[in-house]
């Protein structure tokens, strides 16, 4: 039986670590943010590489869950690294046939990190309002979800990983724990430019809590994300 399994995350996560993990295993394929173009289309934000990346990938949403995210592959798994808030305009309904998960992330570490590649990140551009957005439509609609923070998965990566095989109902596979250092030919054109620290590892990198200054914009975004990540993570594995 073929899976699709959405990977459901806000940015500067360990959803490319994640990426990785399963590219390892023998049976599944991975894709790299099919809907990114479709959200930089959509809301007109400028990200890295903004044009390049509307000329070369698909920027109709509809088209990419059709053709991309519910296609059939050659591999059983088929595994999609996804953000929450590119699901914008879109319609939700093809989340019932996917097995979800929904990775976050302390906000205070996702601002932090966000802000060194495009300063001031507002609370929409974080993804966790519209990951809980999700997890209350998967409620409502009775899908099933797994959800999983980041730190936990680095704190004891196999631990996380069985228990997210055990949730999706595939067997876990010890090639998950790590992968090969560098870019990836599956990487998306954006690699560049968030990926440098991913491609320098070749497993999880054990979570070491830092310090962190926010300044006064960012600490009101952190402020507000809180709560969101805090009802999230009751509900995490």
């Amino acid at each position: 039986m073929r899976k699709r399994i959405c990977l459901w995350s806000g940015p500067r996560n360990i959803s490319t670590a994640l990426m990785y993990s399963f590219s390892s295993r023998d049976d599944t394929i991975v894709f790299d943010e099919p809907l990114y173009a479709h959200y930089l289309y959509s809301t007109g934000i400028e990200h890295p590489d903004f044009i390049r990346i509307l000329d070369e990938y698909e920027c109709d949403g509809n088209k990419v869950v059709e053709n991309v995210i519910l296609k059939n592959y050659n591999k059983p798994i088929s595994f999609f690294k996804l953000m929450s808030h590119f699901t914008i305009d879109l319609d939700l309904g093809f989340l019932k046939d996917v097995h979800n998960i929904l990775l976050i992330r302390n906000p205070l570490d996702v601002i932090a990190s966000y802000d060194k590649v495009i300063k001031q990140p507002s609370l929409l551009d974080i993804g966790i309002l519209y990951q809980f957005n999700m997890f209350d439509y998967f409620q409502k609609m009775n899908i099933p979800c797994v959800i999983v923070d980041a730190a936990d998965i680095l704190c004891d990566p196999e631990k996380s990983l069985k228990e997210i095989c055990f949730r999706l109902n595939i067997n876990f596979d010890k090639k998950m724990l790590s992968w090969s250092k560098g870019p990836k030919d599956f990487d998306g054109i954006w690699a560049k430019h968030w990926y440098s620290r991913v491609h320098d590892t070749d497993r999880f990198i054990p979570y070491k809590p830092k310090k962190k200054k926010l300044d006064s914009y960012n600490m009101k975004v952190y402020e507000e994300a809180l709560s969101y990540y805090k009802l999230l993570k009751q509900e995490a594995i």
